[in-house]
């Protein structure tokens, strides 16, 4: 069941560029500094291929206090500035990516509280805080499917299902 689901998603699902990927797994490291979570939005543009993402904006833009807990926490505020600024950017949420200390699975708070609760929605979670060079095959990669219920990928899945390329547009 697993390999058809990814035998069935196009290939890639999500990509950006080399660049925005370093400075996106840079600042997660710098954010969480080796002991606590930190996580953005990755703002871009859907198309027939899939999805782009140009540019991320990082929980802490939205709510100071976004990781006061032990995890991240936005109120209802922080998702209007993040509507706002998708509308006067002319982009959209493509993904939301956030840390964790140890593996890349899902905690039962992320499969019941999605950041973006639409069918399709992608999160990616980066092990170890974000730690090392991260690479996509070291993430979990999950698709909402509606209902609090996920599609998920992992090891050379994500390889497949997350591109890193020299210019961050499909081709």
């Amino acid at each position: 069941m697993h390999f058809f689901k990814a035998a069935t998603t196009p290939v890639p699902l999500l990509e950006m560029s080399d660049a925005l990927w370093g400075e996106l797994m840079t600042h997660l490291r710098d954010q969480g500094a080796g002991v606590r979570e930190s996580g953005a939005f990755l703002l871009g543009r859907k198309t027939d291929a899939g999805r782009v993402a140009l540019s991320f904006l990082a929980y802490e833009q939205l709510q100071p206090d976004a990781f006061s807990n032990d995890y991240v926490s936005l109120k209802a505020d922080s998702f209007a500035k993040l509507w706002e600024v998708c509308r006067t950017t002319g982009m959209t949420v493509v993904a939301d990516v956030h840390t964790h200390p140890f593996g890349p699975g899902q905690s039962r708070s992320d499969r019941t509280n999605p950041m973006v609760a639409l069918k399709g929605h992608i999160a990616l979670i980066v092990p170890r805080f974000a730690k090392g060079n991260p690479r996509p095959r070291d993430l979990g990669l999950y698709v909402y499917q509606g209902n609090h219920q996920w599609a998920s990928y992992s090891g050379s899945d994500v390889g497949r299902l997350l591109r890193l390329t020299v210019t961050g547009v499909f081709q």
